[in-house]
């Protein structure tokens, strides 16, 4: 029998929180792990982690899975560094996430899968990694058979991208029309200062909140005013430059102020005060007053509906997920790359 090499690799980024995730595979996993403490579980077990020489490495959660094991342990960059050594030390070598057999994914279409749930943001990105998963490789096979519907499929999958980089939306407009209120109470903490002193915002200021599992990023900008000093107007031009970044643009217009000419979602702000009539059901414009529950669930309504993929696992088309198979389907739809290239790279055992 053929061994199986030894290798390493991390599910989860560097610094980007209190724990790490790391796979071990390969014949000699188990062997290593014993030989460091681990007493041999079907079941995950917590560890007090051991060197070669007897010293403590790290408390970690030990999880046997298919083709290997999954070390959960602290985050920090010397724990991860001395989890390193130890392995390499051992004649693990480390590989990149999406070139290993992660949990028995065989193919490459079901490592970058995995890699890609790595990053999934809300309930709902993971509904989609699970379901391409278990479904993606029919589905991509069956994609590939119809060279003629990709541009469809690519159109419809563009927004798939937010399920790991949420949409960011800007909040803008004059001072004092309730942004930084806005962005509280949808994000449900006191994340700005808020008062009836103008110009209280002179920064850009993120939170997120998560809709029936849909995650959205919001960014509450300085207001527009004429009556600001220097630092006030430097403030406002810094925010304009990072508004070119953002997704979309909300602008908030208070009671008696005047609709802007742009592009920008229009939102009616402050409309326990005044509602405005003649107002949409759903989309834009909307009108919203932090004081009224309803209309701040609309409003998260039309933004989840503003990034929501139009396709879905119920639909059974939930699979072009990264980018780089994006690109790929791009290329045979026309015509610079053929369906046997593809199938070899994205459905092939070991590619």
């Amino acid at each position: 029998m053929t061994k199986s090499r030894n290798t390493f690799s991390w599910l989860s980024a560097p610094g980007l929180s209190a724990l790490s995730v790391l796979r071990i595979e390969g014949d000699g996993a188990a062997a290593f792990l014993a030989a460091r403490g681990w007493k041999g579980s079907a079941r995950p077990r917590r560890v007090l982690l051991l060197d070669a020489g007897g010293e403590t490495l790290d408390e970690v959660m030990v999880a046997p899975e298919q083709g290997g094991f999954t070390v959960t342990c602290h985050g920090g960059q010397a724990v991860r560094a001395a989890l390193e050594q130890e392995l390499e030390q051992a004649g693990f070598s480390r590989t990149d996430p999406w070139q290993a057999p992660l949990f028995g994914a065989a193919t490459r279409l079901a490592r970058e899968t995995l890699r890609q749930l790595t990053l999934a943001r809300g309930a709902r990105a993971i509904e989609y990694c699970l379901w391409a998963l278990r479904h993606g490789e029919a589905a991509l096979l069956q994609a590939l058979s119809q060279p003629a519907a990709l541009d469809d499929l690519l159109r419809r999958s563009a927004a798939t991208r937010y399920l790991f980089e949420p949409m960011r939306v800007h909040l803008w407009g004059p001072v004092n029309a309730g942004k930084s209120s806005l962005l509280n109470a949808l994000c449900g903490e006191q994340l700005a200062q808020t008062g009836e002193e103008p110009g209280l915002t002179r920064d850009v200021i993120e939170g997120s909140f998560e809709h029936q599992g849909w995650v959205v990023r919001l960014l509450d900008n300085p207001g527009e005013w004429s009556g600001g000093q220097d630092l006030d107007r430097q403030a406002l031009q810094w925010a304009r430059s990072q508004r070119q970044g953002g997704d979309v643009v909300l602008h908030l217009i208070p009671p008696g102020a005047a609709v802007p000419r742009s592009e920008s979602f229009v939102v009616y702000s402050r409309c326990d005060e005044f509602m405005p009539a003649g107002l949409p059901e759903s989309g834009f414009p909307r009108a919203v007053s932090v004081k009224i529950p309803s209309t701040l669930d609309r409003l998260k309504d039309a933004l989840v509906a503003l990034q929501r993929p139009e396709v879905s696992p119920c639909s059974g088309d939930a699979f072009v997920l990264s980018e780089e198979l994006r690109d790929d389907l791009r290329r045979l739809a026309q015509g610079q790359a053929s369906r046997e290239t593809l199938e070899r790279k994205w459905l092939a055992s070991g590619e």
